[in-house]
């Protein structure tokens, strides 16, 4: 009997694609705009998440002349050619700093020797038996020496094969880089040493602005002592003539710009939900109208009432699962492209794109769309209640 309750339903919802067909679209869209929204927020969020968590250090200290944003100098792999002496190291060295590491950046020119990539990307040079920020975000095992022609990769530097040119030198890839949600994702590692000597090589005097680029460094990384407040120490350097910068307080300023981003997607996915959800009802009026003489006539010949209420709920499902389905995907989908496009015009920590994300949120929309199924199931019960086959007769439908 099921099979034929199903087959009823399919040959319903095929002569009605009108109907069915416009249900399927107000399901679809109510189940895309909220996937889409929580996708796109957790995409974002988590990258930011994965950024505070990675980042060991409690400062960073930079040239006045760097002409990015703290956040950018942060969070992207833009390409950065400023420096200060590696003397201020000594100065921000007190009693309140557990360990410092020093970084040395310098420039990709791709049209001038450099691997496969089409765009500046930033080298960032650094003394790698004393760095406390790289060594555990390898992907392979532990690198305990970096060699002069060797680099390691971001995670999200594109270059093909092992061994690469960096500035007419050629290089091996010692490793890779896991996801920081940083700068780091985006740049290309190699010895502080040696990349200096490459600056000298392919860069003019003036490039430097001065600078020696033997003993120049580009910024400096402090991890404080535990139960230091950041605030003391800051207080404490305030004389260095460098730009400090809170890693936690650009974290923070960042992830309230998009706390705000979030609520203004979140009220216009809301209002197409809202939207869906009364015409969702609207959809199901009509398919019980439309139906409502077959409904009379199968009551009158003495269909059981529950399997009449089984044709109308198959019908439901197979158009409320259909849509789900689809708006799960392409919700997901489409959040990748909504967070591409806003890192065009906001700067953001590297998202995360894993299965575990797409299976959540897929889960996720398939749960709304039960939720959704069930309500309009509920609606649609108490509506093929109300079908009588003496009304019916008395009607003449029948």
């Amino acid at each position: 009997m099921k099979h034929v309750i199903f087959k009823y339903a399919w040959k319903n919802v095929s002569r009605r694609l009108r109907i069915t067909g416009s249900l399927l679209i107000c399901v679809f869209l109510s189940v895309f705009s909220i996937v889409l929204a929580w996708g796109t927020y957790d995409a974002i969020d988590s990258g930011i998440e994965l950024s505070k968590s990675q980042l060991s250090a409690d400062v960073m200290v930079y040239p006045y002349e760097v002409d990015i944003s703290d956040v950018s100098m942060l969070y992207s792999g833009i390409a950065q050619s400023v420096y200060m002496d590696e003397s201020v190291l000594d100065q921000l060295n007190n009693n309140y700093v557990e360990q410092i590491s020093s970084q040395f950046y310098l420039q990709t020119l791709p049209t001038a020797g450099c691997c496969t990539a089409t765009k500046e990307m930033r080298l960032v040079g650094v003394d790698w038996e004393n760095d406390m920020l790289l060594h555990s975000y390898l992907t392979d095992a532990n690198i305990d020496q970096l060699e002069a022609q060797e680099v390691i990769v971001g995670g999200n530097v594109e270059i093909e094969g092992k061994n690469t040119l960096i500035l007419n030198m050629p290089v091996k890839i010692k490793g890779v880089l896991r996801t920081t949600g940083t700068y780091l994702d985006d740049s290309i590692i190699m010895s502080m040493d040696q990349l200096r000597k490459l600056s000298k090589i392919n860069f003019p005097t003036n490039f430097f602005d001065g600078n020696n680029p033997n003993t120049s460094i580009t910024c400096a990384f402090v991890k404080l002592k535990d139960g230091i407040s950041t605030e003391k120490y800051m207080e404490s350097i305030k004389d260095i003539k460098a730009k400090k910068v809170l890693i936690s307080s650009t974290t923070q300023t960042l992830q309230q710009q998009v706390t705000i981003l979030f609520k203004i997607l979140l009220g216009a996915c809301m209002l197409i939900f809202i939207l869906g959800i009364l015409s969702i009802f609207g959809q199901v009026n009509l398919l019980v109208n439309s139906q409502f003489k077959e409904a009379g006539y199968l009551k009158a010949i003495g269909v059981k009432r529950k399997e009449i209420y089984e044709i109308f709920i198959c019908q439901v499902t197979m158009v409320g699962i259909s849509a789900g389905i689809v708006a799960s995907v392409l919700g997901i989908v489409s959040a990748r492209s909504v967070v591409d496009w806003i890192h065009q015009y906001m700067l953001l920590p590297t998202s995360i794109w894993s299965v575990e994300y797409v299976l959540v949120h897929f889960c996720g929309g398939a749960v709304l769309t039960l939720l959704i199924s069930g309500i309009t199931v509920i609606f649609l019960l108490r509506k093929v209640a109300k079908i009588s086959p003496q009304e019916t007769m008395a009607n003449g439908d029948v």
